[in-house]
C-alpha cells in the first residue's frame, strides 16, 4: 500500500515529476548535443566525465548544509537551479557553454538527492523510513520509464522542435516538483532547532565511523549494476549478440516494471538481521546469474539470445532491488540523526563515484576482454554484495531483531 499521509504522497509526486523530466532528457541528451548543437561524441563524453568528477568532488558540501538548514529549502533551490540549467541547454552552442551547464546541472542533482532523502525521512515515521526511501526509488524508476517512452515517441518527429519541447518539459518538471515541495512542512535538523548546541561543520564524525565508510565504499562496487544496465547491456547487445537492436529498449522497460513491482516489498522484508543476510546473498546470486547469461548470449542464435537477455536483466534487477533495499536501510539505520545530512551525503556520493567511473570500466572490460569481461564484472558485484552483507550484519547484529523475535513481538 502507498503511504496515506498527504505530505509523504507529495514527496513521492515531486520525485515522480523530477524523474519524469529526467527520463525525457536522458535518451536524447547525446543526440541533441551531437546532432543539434554540433559537438563531437568525444567532446560530449569528455564533458560529461569532467562534469561528473566536479560534481562528485563538490557534492560533500551538501552534508553540512543539510545538518544546518531546512531540507525543503535546499531541495527547492536545487530544483530551481536544475530548471534554469536545462533551459540554458537550449542556448548551448559551444563546448565551453555545454561544460558549464553540465557542471551546474550535475552539481544540483548531486546535492538534491541526499536533500530529497532527508526530506522524505523527516516526514516519515522512524519505523517507516527505509520504506519511504523504497517508495521514492520506485516512483523514480516509474518516472524514468515513462519519460523514456515519451522521449522515444517525440523523436519520431523530425527536426529540432521535439528536442526543444523535451528540454523545456524537463525544466517544467522541476518547477512542478518545486510547487509540490512548497506545500510540505519544514524539515530542520536537530542542530538547527532552538536550544540545541550547534555543531561545528565538517565530516570528522563520519570519518571516525569506519563501518559506515566501509559500507559506502562497498556500495560503489555493488552500484556497478547501474552501469551494467545503462552502458554494458546495450553495448553488448549491439556488438556481440544476434538480438534485434530495439531489444535494449524492451529490457529497460522490463527493469522498470520489476523495480516498481518489487522494490517496496523487498525493502519491507530487510529490517532484520536475517533480512540483510538473505537480501545481499540473493543479490550476489542474481548478479552472478545475470553475468553468466550475458556472456553466453555471444554466439547464440537470435531466439536463444533474446531469452537469455530477458533472464539476465531479470536476475540483474533482482540483485538491484536487493542491494538498493540494503543501501536504503543501512544508510538510515546506521546514521545518527544529528549528523544525518553528512552521513547520507557520503553514502549518496558512492553512487556518484560509480556513475563517474562505471561506464568507462564496463566499456573497457567488454570491448577488450569480451566474455571474460563479464567474469570481472561478476566478481566485482558479488564481492561487493558479500562484503556488504558481512559488514552490515556484523554491525547491526545487536541492534536488529531476528525474524522469529519480530514475529513473536507482533503476536
Amino acid at each position: 500500500m502507498a503511504p496515506r499521509d498527504p505530505d509523504q504522497r507529495r514527496v513521492l509526486l515531486a520525485s515522480l515529476a523530477d524523474a519524469l523530466g529526467t527520463g525525457l532528457f536522458l535518451p536524447i541528451s547525446v543526440i541533441y548535443l551531437t546532432r543539434i548543437v554540433g559537438l563531437s561524441a568525444t567532446r560530449v563524453g569528455v564533458g560529461l566525465t569532467i562534469a561528473g568528477v566536479v560534481a562528485v568532488l563538490a557534492a560533500p558540501s551538501a552534508g553540512p548544509l543539510l545538518d544546518r538548514f531546512d531540507a525543503r529549502t535546499i531541495v527547492l533551490a536545487c530544483f530551481t537551479v536544475s530548471a534554469l540549467g536545462f533551459l540554458a541547454y537550449l542556448t548551448v552552442d559551444s563546448f565551453p557553454a555545454f561544460l558549464a551547464v553540465a557542471i551546474v546541472i550535475q552539481f544540483a542533482g548531486r546535492v538534491e538527492r541526499p536533500a530529497t532523502a532527508v526530506l522524505a525521512l523527516g516526514i516519515a515515521s522512524r519505523r517507516d523510513q527505509a520504506v519511504a526511501l523504497a517508495w521514492q526509488q520506485t516512483v523514480r524508476n516509474l518516472g524514468y520509464g515513462l519519460g523514456g517512452m515519451l522521449a522515444g515517441l517525440a523523436l519520431l518527429i523530425p527536426g529540432r522542435t521535439p528536442f526543444d519541447v523535451l528540454l523545456a518539459s524537463n525544466a517544467a518538471s522541476y518547477l512542478a516538483a518545486g510547487l509540490l515541495v512548497l506545500r510540505l512542512p519544514e524539515v530542520r535538523p536537530p542542530a538547527a532547532l532552538p536550544g540545541t548546541r550547534r555543531q561545528r561543520p565538517g565530516y570528522r564524525q563520519v570519518a571516525r565511523d569506519r563501518v559506515y565508510l566501509g559500507l559506502a565504499c562497498l556500495n560503489t562496487l555493488v552500484c556497478l549494476h547501474d552501469s551494467v544496465l545503462i552502458v554494458a547491456m546495450p553495448l553488448w547487445v549491439s556488438l556481440r549478440t544476434a538480438a534485434p537492436l530495439p531489444m535494449p529498449g524492451l529490457l529497460f522497460a522490463l527493469n522498470t516494471i520489476l523495480v516498481v513491482l518489487l522494490q517496496v516489498r523487498v525493502t519491507r522484508g530487510i529490517s532484520t538481521s536475517n533480512g540483510i543476510t538473505r537480501g545481499y546473498r540473493a543479490a550476489a546470486i542474481g548478479f552472478a546469474l545475470a553475468c553468466v547469461c550475458f556472456a553466453v548470449t555471444a554466439g547464440s542464435g537470435r531466439v536463444l539470445a533474446i531469452v537469455l537477455l530477458l533472464l539476465a536483466v531479470s536476475a540483474l534487477t533482482i540483485g538491484e532491488v536487493e542491494v538498493t533495499a540494503g543501501e536504503q536501510f543501512l544508510s538510515t539505520e546506521l546514521a545518527p540523526e544529528r549528523f544525518r545530512g553528512r552521513y547520507l551525503s557520503v553514502y549518496k556520493t558512492s553512487m556518484s563515484v560509480q556513475q563517474a567511473i562505471g561506464p568507462v570500466l564496463v566499456t573497457a572490460l567488454l570491448v577488450h576482454w569480451g566474455r571474460a569481461g563479464w567474469s570481472v564484472i561478476a566478481l566485482i558485484l558479488v564481492a561487493g554484495s558479500v562484503a556488504s552483507q558481512w559488514l552490515g550484519t556484523r554491525h547491526t547484529a545487536n541492534r536488529l531483531p531476528r525474524e522469529d523475535q519480530l514475529e513473536a513481538s507482533m503476536r
